[in-house]
């Protein structure tokens, strides 16, 4: 067995991203990148080409990923808790836009 016999094609990492994309799922991206190894977050965005992805904000090319896995914090689990506002409501209108009469065409 030699050495590369672990590493995963680019176009497998891409659409392990996708699906973690589309499930709102964090996911943790380990890189040969020397300023960032391990980034952790939510995939925004996965090019066409398998190119590159956006985590957590950051554009990460794929010829660098060298795996994508769960994070290793617990709890972490969809992106569907981020937003925590609440909805606006407006008040409800107390005039009728437009009477019978006041039509166009009547």
């Amino acid at each position: 067995m030699t050495g590369t016999a672990l590493i995963r094609p680019t176009s497998a990492k891409a659409w392990d991203l996708r699906s973690s994309w589309a499930a709102g799922w964090r996911v943790s991206v380990t890189t040969d990148l020397h300023d960032r190894q391990r980034i952790e977050g939510i995939v925004t965005r996965v090019a066409a080409t398998d190119a590159y992805a956006r985590v957590a904000g950051l554009v990460i090319p794929l010829e660098r990923v060298l795996a994508v896995h769960k994070p290793s914090r617990l709890g972490d689990s969809k992106a569907g808790k981020v937003w925590a506002g609440k909805a606006r409501l407006t008040p409800p209108q107390s005039e009728q836009l437009f009477g019978p009469a006041e039509r166009e065409g009547s």
